[in-house]
């Protein structure tokens, strides 16, 4: 009761941030005057953004030597965008992958390896997205402080993951066993765990052109999400305020899983008024505040949860040649 109870006091957060933002540049009116092709830009970018973090696991697979089809990969991600939408710190994004990939047969050791592929990739590129940017561009040093938290932060509960993973002779922990976690039950977690060590492992052998694919991949969505804001303004606008337009929401967006309520609590859509408010017109920053937000996390989020809750049936766990 008091998890769903946090939940929608924060997602109210999210909703009253959104009228007061529109209300300073109009009212809900305000929605309506961006141009039709800004959105379709918009759109075209997010859907690249979400198909590429898609590519990502179906690369992170084939090192593996695991079949993850593009369509099962995209909806994992989508699952995990909804999922991470309604809990703290997007909490429930990895679970809810996890999830979507376990229905279509994706082993469980192959799912923490692709999990901790993905977080890898992401953290180690970030802070290089975000050093192109101020060698490149005119942009604050601060707005590139929350990618780094991200990417320590990421790399910290990777390292965790990958050390507590148990072997073959290891004993359930006492909380375990005080769980029920015990005799066959323990076995499952030392079977899926010495699958993981074995899929991980496989990472760390990637051939150039593996590292290459699993590179452009992170890099062309990162920047896809980046450019979704200048297509929402506009070239005119985008043009003139460039390095605010990137560095800001840049900022916003991997500062986001940092904050503990689910949707940000509203935080993210104030801050975008407040951080970007001052390089776009007046008259649009309502719409602009909504549709960015829209099209970066509640259109994922709908779509996730679409995927989530619709069920489908479940696919014989893929075997290797020497499982059989």
């Amino acid at each position: 009761m008091i998890r769903r109870l946090f939940v929608a006091l924060s997602l109210t957060g999210v909703a009253i941030a959104t009228v007061f933002v529109l209300r300073k540049s109009g009212g809900p009116e305000a929605l309506f005057v961006l141009p039709v092709a800004n959105h379709l830009g918009a759109l075209g970018a997010m859907v690249v953004e979400v198909l590429l973090r898609g590519a990502r696991f179906v690369v992170l697979g084939a090192v593996m030597g695991a079949t993850v089809p593009i369509l099962y990969a995209t909806m994992a991600q989508l699952a995990g965008d909804g999922a991470g939408a309604v809990t703290p710190s997007r909490s429930g994004s990895d679970p809810a992958k996890a999830l979507i990939l376990a229905r279509h047969g994706i082993r469980g050791g192959h799912i923490g390896a692709l999990l901790v592929g993905e977080a890898v990739s992401e953290a180690t590129l970030l802070p290089l997205c975000a050093l192109v940017l101020v060698l490149s561009l005119d942009v604050s040093l601060t707005a590139m402080g929350a990618t780094l938290s991200w990417s320590v932060v990421s790399l910290t509960l990777v390292g965790l993951a990958v050390r507590l993973a148990p072997n073959r002779d290891s004993t359930a922990p006492r909380l375990l066993q005080r769980l029920g976690v015990t005799g066959a039950r323990w076995d499952r977690v030392v079977t899926v765990a010495a699958d993981f060590r074995q899929a991980a492992g496989a990472l760390r052998r990637m051939s150039p052109v593996h590292i290459l694919l699993l590179a452009g991949a992170t890099l062309g969505h990162i920047a896809a999400r980046l450019v979704t804001l200048p297509a929402l303004a506009g070239h005119e606008i985008a043009a003139e305020n460039l390095p605010e337009l990137l560095s800001w929401p840049f900022f916003l967006l991997y500062g986001a899983p940092l904050i503990p309520a689910p949707g940000g609590a509203g935080v993210i859509e104030t801050g975008f008024a407040e951080l970007v408010g001052d390089y776009l017109p007046r008259e649009q920053l309502g719409a602009l505040t909504f549709w960015w937000r829209f099209y970066t996390s509640h259109l994922f989020a709908l779509a996730g949860w679409l995927v989530i809750t619709i069920p489908t049936r479940r696919r014989p766990v893929q075997r290797t040649g020497a499982e059989g």
